[in-house]
């Protein structure tokens, strides 16, 4: 990339001429006014302008890749008006960012990158890997999940997963994920556990009609509505959280009491469900297909071997046996996310994959695949510097100041590497979570050996001794 930035010192370039012993003329002087001070700081601020302009548009244009960069440029620039510039580098200017965010003008530090970028994977829901989104969630319910942390030279790096979902009143309330389908065929899974009062570990198979002191049927009954119910399934983002999934036309959902499905909150209690409670590992799977899929003669293949015609439909799984047949089909166009509501002191643990407690047997793909893996920090680099919305390189102008190009690639390569650094410690705390839920279920390992050792992560290292 180098040989495309051309530096321009108009300075440089004319002083280099040998100095006159004669009187210089008019229109020499002239000349000679143009190398003051104040011309110098022209050239500088035309330089600066005309670097920054490069990458404010390098950076929006890849938004995907570098969020947190995009946001910390947009605030210094005025959402792309270029800030009045002093001439030469400072790191303290007036760009409206507080303390030392800003190393050159417009430029952010590497801290401030780094933060930014943290803060947007965990509070500002645009993670590099699903997860239930606080944005989309009713207040009333609780996030939870213990942090992903990993400590190197550069410091500690802590990730949220927000796969815990707890009710914390008495009340349906909803919660989505960051992710959601509208178009082919997706599952995910949803363990259930107990609630703060509950004496059953979570994860752990318990059968629904046993219990500590075996109670009866209607003692268990009761102490099961004591401790809380929950509503599973899908739900577009017009669902509305103040209510269980399955309420309105834009929700679709399975419920822990008989397994009835509910839509519309119509309730049905005899389709073929069944009742699950804690320790269970509840499976939802949809398919959605444009119209030109929903006109083929395409099918999917269930995971009893059956096939399903191409028509929008959701099915529900328990313990790795599908229930019934088809849940609901015919099911309107739209965007799907996965969605849970929880009635009073009841957990669920959402399972988007890639690796499940019981495994798929047929074409569906994990919900996780939904968010794409983070490229290394070389490959985004390489695709922010060459491309811009207008598919133009940004950087192929005379007027480009190497050093502000410069310290945007330290910057690019810092936050690429963080989305994908907690891309992986997300996906090695997955296959340990699925090993062990597998293990205490007496289920085989063998596709998930390699979680017994910890997954290397790819961070390169020349930017892992940058402080965070």
């Amino acid at each position: 990339m180098n040989d495309t930035i051309v530096m321009t010192d108009e300075v440089n370039h004319q002083s280099s001429k040998p100095p006159s012993s004669h009187s210089p003329t008019p229109s020499e002087s002239t000349a000679a006014r143009d190398l003051t001070p104040t011309k110098r700081s022209g050239v500088s601020h035309v330089l600066e302008s005309a670097s920054f302009a490069a990458v404010v548009e390098a950076a929006c244009s890849h938004r995907n890749l570098i969020p947190g960069l995009t946001e910390l440029l947009e605030a210094s620039s005025g959402l792309g008006v270029i800030p009045s510039s002093r001439g030469g580098n400072t790191k303290n200017n007036s760009s409206g960012l507080e303390g030392d965010k800003m190393v050159m003008d417009g430029l952010p530090s590497i801290s401030a990158v780094s933060n930014t970028a943290l803060r947007l994977i965990n509070d500002f829901n645009l993670p590099p890997f699903v997860t239930m989104s606080t944005k989309d969630s009713a207040p009333q319910l609780k996030l939870e999940d213990p942090p992903l942390t990993t400590t190197g030279e550069g410091g500690t790096i802590n990730i949220r997963r927000r796969l815990v979902v707890k009710g914390a009143i008495r009340g349906y309330r909803m919660s989505r994920a960051t992710h959601g389908v509208s178009n082919g065929c997706y599952y995910y899974e949803a363990i259930i556990g107990g609630g703060d009062n509950s004496n059953n570990n979570r994860g752990q198979k318990r059968p629904l009609h046993e219990s500590s002191n075996q109670e009866e049927a209607s003692d268990l009954a009761t102490k099961r509505q004591k401790t809380g119910h929950v509503r599973i399934g899908w739900s577009t983002r017009s669902g509305d959280l103040q209510a269980p999934v399955g309420y309105d036309a834009s929700s679709y959902a399975i419920r822990d009491t008989g397994g009835s499905r509910i839509h519309k909150s119509r309730r049905e209690d005899k389709w073929g469900g069944t009742e699950f409670g804690p320790g269970d590992v509840v499976g939802f799977a949809i398919c959605l297909h444009n119209d030109n899929a929903a006109n083929s003669s395409t099918s999917v293949s269930s995971s009893e071997g059956m096939k399903a015609d191409a028509v929008n439909h959701i099915r529900f799984f328990m313990n790795g046996k599908q229930i019934g047949d088809k849940a609901f089909d015919n099911i309107s166009p739209g965007t799907y996310y996965p969605a849970v509501s929880c009635y009073s002191d009841i957990s669920v643990k959402m399972n988007f994959g890639p690796h499940f407690v019981y495994p798929l047997k047929d074409d569906m793909q994990p919900v996780s695949d939904l968010s794409s893996v983070p490229p290394n920090p070389e490959d985004v680099l390489h695709t922010v510097l060459s491309t811009s919305n207008e598919g133009k390189k940004p950087f192929l102008s005379k007027k480009v100041d190497e050093r502000v190009v410069t310290a945007f690639k330290d910057l690019v390569k810092k936050e690429s590497a963080i989305r994908r650094e907690a891309y992986l410690l997300y996906a090695s705390m997955q296959k340990k979570d699925i090993l062990k839920l597998r293990e205490e279920r007496s289920l085989p390992t063998n596709d998930l050996e390699d979680a017994l050792e910890d997954t290397p992560i790819e961070m390169d290292q020349q930017y892992a001794s940058m402080h965070y």
